[in-house]
């Protein structure tokens, strides 16, 4: 949704806020794009409430972290699986 979001508005940054509260998920399940009757909808999304009935969410897999984060002040201070979300939240983006 964010990728649709995007397209139809243009920005070039965001704010990422929360992340703290994914600390202790072992695993970070992030929807990349929908699947619609063997249709990869990415960038883009479906017409109707109905078709969104029929999408497919698909996945990637990431791994989470255990340290508290609730004190850092920079990117380079949190661990490497944070950055490495934040990257791949970037990069998809």
């Amino acid at each position: 949704m964010v990728k649709y979001a995007n397209k139809i508005n243009g920005f070039n940054s965001i704010n990422l806020t929360k992340l703290d509260v994914l600390t202790g998920i072992p695993t970070l399940r992030v929807a990349t794009h929908y699947d619609y009757q063997g249709t990869k909808l990415e960038g883009s999304f479906p017409a109707t409430v109905e078709e969104l009935f029929k999408c497919e969410p698909v996945y990637t897999d990431l791994p989470g972290w255990t340290e508290d984060i609730t004190q850092v002040t920079s990117f380079e201070q949190l661990p490497e699986n944070a950055q490495n979300y934040i990257r791949f939240i970037e990069k998809e983006l």
